[in-house]
Formats: structure tokens, sequence, C-alpha cells
């Protein structure tokens, strides 16, 4: 417990030094710089304290003093790059409210570092294979932070606009702090064999660190950022869909959605079947095998007199001056309780699960599916919509977890 104390009372030195600082400069360069500082001090000021010597004593500290001086570097040359760091608009001219930030930050530090001060209190002379496999893990995490951190770097210093999606980034919107997930996780595996009493709630230090970027301020703020930045952009709702939001790997080829079931996306629970009929055109689809070199594509929904509704699907074969062609198929709503699943038939007695997954307010919008994702329509009232309107539909199918890659627009 004193060492808790000692490391929680270091870090709140080093923070209200840092505090004193940025608040009356009202600069970012402090605040970005001491993150990894205050782990830094922290542990460099344990260490001497301690007197730790030997080496399995001594390498989680060196873990965490590197893994830190790395992270304040990059900091520090990105702040003095971009000159600020927009986190922290609305609270440096605060002093209350930069104030929490600090007090936040100074706890965070040595609530993280449980599982390296662990080692302090109960050290061992010779190493475990756990120990082994922990500082493998938490030394890949701070090469692996490393290289995210000066891609995204250096895509941002050559002026490109838009979001970054090469390198590591392909194969994860988040790797960084991925890599820094592995850093925490790895020290409390090297810990686990010197864990005793009390010690054993070390774990909080990387449960800490990853519900604070996985649900805190992290991943929900960027990724809320980047939505409001690109969320109109079709590109952007393809990568999101084919990149996984964390854990890298590769790629969601197109197709690979295409055997998932649709039937944890929610149909829309209420409909007005007078928005509903009439025509609706095909702005774009993945499509069935049947009638998917039609252009000018639309769907006309009737009400007809035996219950059933008519739907003529009609479009032109081929190319704008194909011949025009008429499929013509029959919908019904097997439960009037639940408007949105709908099921449509081209053979007689054979039905297909015909799902309405978002219906526009304005009624001038919607999205139709199938049992499986390998099929998708998004309709309009009108032939020709604005790009941003057609880009929030297309997100709206990557929400609910469509490969939108596969969607082919349809000419008009």
């Amino acid at each position: 417990m004193i060492d808790f104390l000692t490391a929680t009372g270091i870090s709140f030195l080093v923070n209200i030094l840092f505090f004193l600082i940025a608040v009356r400069r009202k600069s970012d360069i402090v605040t970005d710089l001491s993150y990894g500082l205050s782990f830094f001090l922290t542990a460099l000021v344990l260490v001497y304290l301690h007197g730790i010597a030997g080496a399995v004593s001594l390498v989680p500290f060196i873990l965490v003093m590197l893994w830190s001086l790395r992270i304040a570097g990059f900091l520090f040359l990105r702040i003095l790059t971009f000159k600020v760091d927009h986190r922290f608009d609305g609270r440096r001219e605060d002093p209350v409210k930069f104030a929490k930030f600090w007090g936040l930050q100074a706890i965070s530090t040595s609530i993280i570092m449980l599982p390296v001060l662990a080692t302090i209190s109960n050290p061992s002379s010779s190493f475990s294979f756990l120990q082994i496999i922990g500082s493998l893990i938490a030394l890949t995490g701070i090469v692996l932070e490393a290289i995210a951190d000066h891609q995204k770097f250096k895509f941002k210093k050559a002026g490109k606009t838009g979001f970054i999606s090469t390198g590591l980034w392909s194969w994860s919107r988040h790797p960084n702090y991925f890599g820094e997930m592995l850093v925490w996780w790895g020290l409390y595996l090297y810990a686990v064999p010197m864990l005793a009493g009390w010690w054993h709630l070390a774990i909080l230090g990387p449960v800490y660190i990853t519900s604070l970027l996985l649900f805190v301020s992290g991943i929900p703020l960027l990724e809320k950022s980047a939505d409001q930045k690109f969320g109109q952009d079709p590109e952007y709702a393809a990568y999101k869909a084919r990149t996984s939001i964390l854990i890298p790997r590769p790629p969601r080829l197109p197709g690979k959605t295409g055997k998932r079931s649709t039937m944890g996306i929610p149909a829309v629970h209420s409909l007005d079947m007078e928005k509903f009929k009439g025509r609706w055109y095909e702005l774009a689809r993945i499509p069935l095998p049947v009638a998917r070199d039609w252009v000018q594509t639309s769907d006309v929904y009737e009400e007809g007199k035996d219950g059933f509704w008519n739907v003529r699907y009609e479009g032109k074969a081929g190319g704008a001056s194909g011949p025009a062609k008429v499929l013509k198929q029959k919908l019904r709503i097997p439960d009037p309780a639940k408007p949105g699943e709908m099921e449509v038939s081209f053979i007689p007695g054979v039905w297909m699960k015909y799902r309405l997954i978002y219906f526009s307010e304005d009624g001038k919008a919607m999205l139709v599916t199938s049992k499986k994702m390998k099929y998708l329509w998004i309709m309009s009232r009108l032939p020709q919509i604005p790009e941003e309107a057609y880009a929030s539909l297309v997100a709206k199918a990557s929400e609910f977890g469509f490969d939108v890659a596969l969607l082919e627009k349809v000419p008009q």
C-alpha cells in the first residue's frame, strides 16, 4: 500500500508542476509532454527510493520508462509541429476544468502502474515463463504503438486530407491504442507470479486503461470526431466496414459479410403504408442474381384487393438504351404488428424475407434487405439525390454491418 501512496504522491507533484506551467502559458506543449513524463518520473523516483537491483525487478521499470520516454517524445514533437491539441479546446482557458484533467491524469498514472508497483513489494530472484511472455507482449505493444503513431504523424505532416487507411491503420482503426493496451496487459502478466495479498488488485491497472480507451476518452471520442468529419464520405463508410475497430486483422474482403444473418438488425416497428406505397427508385444495391444488369430501376408498390401487395420491379436491361423490363412480385406482411418484417414472392408459393430496416422520417428514403447480408437495396422517392444525402444512406448501411464496398450504384 505504501508504494501505491508513494507513486500517487509523486504523480500528483509532477502533474501539479506541469499544470501550473500550462495554465500560466495557456499552452498545450507541456500538457502533451506531461503524460509520458508522469510515468517516467514516477518510475524513476521509485527505482531510486527502493534501490532496486537485479534484472527481474528492473525489467518492468525499464519497459515503463522506455514506453513513457517514447510517447512523451512523440507527443512533444507532435505538438511542436501542429501547435495545438484540440482535445483541450474549452479547457485550457478555464483553470477549474483544466485542473480536473490534470487530477485525473495524476491518479490514472498510479492506478495504471499497479502491476509494476506490485513487483517492488514481492521481488523475485529468477525469471518465470510467464514473465518472459509478459515482457515480450509489453515490448510488442511499445513497438506497435510507436509504428502506428509514426505512420499517422507522417500522414498528417504530409498535409494529406481525409483519414489514414494505410499501414497498420488498414488493419485497425486504432492500432496505437491496441499497442498501449498490450503494454499494460504484458506488464500485468509479468507481475502475476509476484502477486500476493491485496496486490492481486493489480489487475485493475490494465482493466482501467483498457476501459478508459474503449469506453471513455479514447475510441468513442475519436470515432465520433471521425464520423462528424467523414460520415458523408462513402470511402470512409467502406473503410469502417472492412477495418477492425481495435484488434489488428486483415481487412474484411468483399463478400465476407454475405453469409451473416440480418435478423439481429431490427426492422422498422411502425410504418405509414400511405408513405410506403408508390414508386421507389433504386439508387444502389447489393443485388440478387436476377436483373443485376438492369439500370434505371424502380419498385412500384400497389395495395391489392386480396390482402397482398403487388410489386413491379421496372428497369432497362443492359443499359439506358436497352429494352424495358418488368418483374412482377407479391408482397405480404405476415404480422401487422411488425410492418417492417415483410415477405416477397417471385414464384407462387415461394416467399423470401423482405426486411425494411430503415425508413426516413420524411418518407423519402429507405433501406431494404433480405434474411442474409448479401442483399441490400438503397431506395429513394427521387431518381437522383444530393451526394451528401446518398453518402448518409451508405453510412447508415455500414452502421448496420453491411459491406458497403459491394454496393453497386444504379444509373438512373
